[in-house]
């Protein structure tokens, strides 16, 4: 779906350090899958990064073309590799993605052949089992999103359908509730915080999952 460009979407910052910290200095080849208005691509550009581009919208796909990156048009229910050789990519982005594809396997399964060997995805996606998204089913409401999301992501579900698809997750820095802590810091000016919940409390207070997943051989 086309839209204007946004660069304070409350998932880059911790997409960039996720990616950072598994490039580990190391300049990338980067796919950015259902990559929208391009505001990722541009800021791993700016760092130094080769970024191309892939998206169902023809929209974005011409704005980035505009912006100068190789960028493709591609129905990511199908796979990667109808326009892909294997082993192009050091690493890929998938944010607020694959909440979008019916067939996530297919998707995950291309991307892994893909990357070269030792590559890594940066994955973020909304958490269906949050707080307050089963008040929200207690009181007869539907999951947010839907209409427009196609899969609703647990954590344990984001986990299998990565290692299923060959992934190890190697990092993971969610969004979590704060219960208006940080609400309280950005009142301050001061930056948001992550509270480090253990993994049986995380299906509970995580919004957003934010993972890097490294490929497996």
């Amino acid at each position: 779906m086309q839209r204007e460009p946004d660069f304070h979407r409350p998932w880059y910052p911790t997409a960039l350090e996720l990616f950072e910290k598994a490039a580990a200095g190391k300049r990338c080849r980067v796919l950015d899958v259902g990559g929208g208005a391009a505001e990722m691509a541009v800021l791993l550009r700016e760092r130094g990064h080769t970024v191309e581009f892939v998206d169902i919208d023809e929209n974005n796909v011409a704005r980035a073309r505009q912006l100068g990156f190789l960028a493709y048009r591609h129905d990511c229910n199908r796979p990667l590799t109808e326009l892909f050789e294997p082993e192009r990519y050091d690493a890929a982005l998938l944010l607020e993605v694959i909440e979008h594809i019916v067939h996530t396997q297919v998707l995950l399964r291309s991307l892994w052949r893909c990357l070269r060997p030792g590559g890594f995805v940066v994955v973020t996606t909304p958490n269906v089992a949050h707080l307050w998204w089963r008040l929200r089913a207690l009181l007869g409401h539907p999951p947010r999103g839907e209409g427009y999301h196609v899969r609703f992501f647990t954590y344990a579900l984001l986990c299998r359908e990565l290692h299923t698809a060959g992934f190890r997750i190697e990092r993971e820095a969610h969004a979590t509730s704060t219960f208006g802590l940080n609400a309280i810091r950005v009142l301050l000016g001061k930056p948001p915080v992550r509270l480090p919940f253990p993994k049986p409390l995380r299906g509970l207070f995580v919004r957003n999952f934010a993972v890097v997943a490294r490929k497996s051989p």
